[in-house]
């Protein structure tokens, strides 16, 4: 099962019950889902810049 999938069981199941267990693991898990995002976004963007550096060093050694 999906992180996707398992918060939108608990959110139902959040609204249904109202248990504060419940609320606060749906809490948590749409943090990590957040900072999952978020660390994606990190690597790709150091991929690029890796990716900027490598040219750079190149055309630096062609001059």
């Amino acid at each position: 099962m999906k992180l996707d999938d398992y918060i939108e069981i608990l959110l139902i199941k959040v609204k249904l019950t109202r248990k504060k267990m419940d609320n606060q693991l749906l809490h948590w898990l749409l943090e990590l889902r957040t900072l999952r995002g978020q660390a994606r976004h990190l690597e790709e963007e150091n991929k690029r810049l890796k990716i900027d550096y490598e040219k750079y060093l190149r055309q630096s050694r062609r001059r």
